[in-house]
This record gives structure tokens, sequence and C-alpha cells, in this order.
């Protein structure tokens, strides 16, 4: 005789396990607000970036034109009608780096541009509509060079 042993206990235990949509629409709802208190904070770091490249991009302007002094300030090589040209890093989109160059000065201008936003940029919350870079050494605004 054969004797073999079933056990048939907890027959209803093929219960199928998934998300429900309240489950769905919960993850969805907090994605959606942890994106929202983000993109801001992203957003801001992203324009003080391309600031920081911009005022870097200026002191190299500054330290050519301080090199290359004889008599006088000379930019034929960096300078194109007033324009930086591929000399500048930044993006381009982003920033209009220019100079007014003379023999006893010059004066090296950033101006945010608005096509992706730049010029919604603040320093120590405070707006502007241009950085400058001058022969004396004054930058202006002051809270963007701190």
């Amino acid at each position: 005789m054969d004797m073999i042993r079933t056990i048939n206990c907890n027959i209803t235990s093929n219960k199928h396990h998934g998300l429900t949509l309240i489950e769905l629409m919960l993850v969805i709802a907090i994605i959606g607000v942890l994106a929202a208190i983000t993109y801001p904070n992203y957003s801001d770091h992203i324009r003080k970036g391309h600031r920081k490249q911009a005022m870097a991009d200026m002191a190299k302007l500054q330290l050519y034109l301080e090199e290359q002094y004889n008599n006088g300030y000379v930019t034929d090589a960096v300078i194109t009608n007033g324009i930086c040209n591929n000399f500048c890093e930044v993006d381009k989109e982003r920033y209009l780096i220019s100079a007014t160059v003379s023999n006893t000065g010059y004066l090296i201008s950033a101006i945010p541009k608005a096509e992706k936003g730049q010029n919604k940029d603040t320093c120590l919350g405070e707006a502007y509509e241009k950085l400058t870079l001058s022969h004396t050494g004054e930058n202006l605004p002051i809270s963007c060079w701190l």
C-alpha cells in the first residue's frame, strides 16, 4: 500500500499582488511635489554657474589686456567689434561679454540674456542688469563679486 500524503492548506493564497490605482496616484503626486520644490533651486544653481563662468571669462580677458599692455591696451586677438569672440567660454545664449578699450583703460561688461532666463539671476537677492570689471579694479555689482 502506497501512502502519499497531501496537505491542502492555504489553497486560497494565490492572490495577485500589484499596485492599486490609488497607490499609483499617490506616488505620482509625491513625485510632482518633490519636482515642484527642487526645480527652482536647480534653475538658480544653473544660472549661478553660468554667472561664475562669465565672471571667469571677464577676469581672463582682463589678464590678457594687462599682459598685452604696451603704451595702450590691445584687443585685436580676442575682441571683435567690441564683443569677446572664441576667447570667452561662456554660453553665448546666456551672456554677452563685451569690452570698451582705449589707450588709458578698459571696461569689460557681461550682460545676461533673456533667451534661457539668465536675466532672472540675482546676487545675494539683488537683481542686476550687467556685470562690469574696469582697469581700476572696480567690480560691479559688488554683491556678485563677493
